[in-house]
Order: C-alpha cells, then sequence, then structure tokens
C-alpha cells in the first residue's frame, strides 16, 4: 500500500507542477487556464487518493476532500474563465 500511496503522490506533485510550468508557454490565457485548471485538479486528487491508501481509517474524511476537488476544481477555473472573459474575444489577451 506504501508503494502504491507514493507513485499516487509522486504523479500528483509531477502533474501539478507540470501544469504550472506550462504557465511560461506562449498561448493565450484559456488554454493556460483550461491546462492549469485541469492538472491542478488531477493532481490534487491523486494525492488526496495518496492519501487515501496511506490513511485508510480517514477514508471518510479524505473521500469528502476528493469528492469537493472533483467539483470545486472545474467550478472555479470555470469561474475565471468567464471572468476573463467579459468583455473581450476568446483570442485577445495573451
Amino acid at each position: 500500500m506504501v508503494l502504491i500511496s507514493n507513485v499516487l503522490l509522486a504523479g500528483g506533485c509531477l502533474l501539478m507542477l507540470w501544469g504550472t510550468l506550462n504557465l511560461l508557454r506562449k498561448h493565450n490565457y484559456v488554454v493556460k487556464l483550461h491546462i492549469l485548471g485541469i492538472s491542478d485538479t488531477l493532481g490534487a486528487m491523486l494525492i488526496v487518493a495518496a492519501l487515501i491508501f496511506r490513511f485508510p481509517e480517514r477514508i471518510f474524511t479524505l473521500g469528502t476532500a476528493f469528492a469537493a476537488l472533483l467539483f470545486w476544481g472545474p467550478l472555479i477555473t470555470f469561474v475565471l474563465a468567464k471572468g476573463l472573459h467579459e468583455g473581450r474575444e476568446w483570442g485577445e489577451g495573451k
């Protein structure tokens, strides 16, 4: 179980790092926000899954955190994109 937990934890950290490093690429803000939103949400979910494997007695608390990440991660990304898009065309705002 510790090996599975370590692999999930490393995968989550690497996914979040990859998403953050993609902010340095030359894309418009929508693409950057999309990549960052997906990688951060999935990375955080992998980290919580690693914690579930490491601490199975806390499955209810960690399961609630997992469900919250599944709901709030994409919602916050959508709200940010909607707020940034007000009054702009989708291709603008690099």
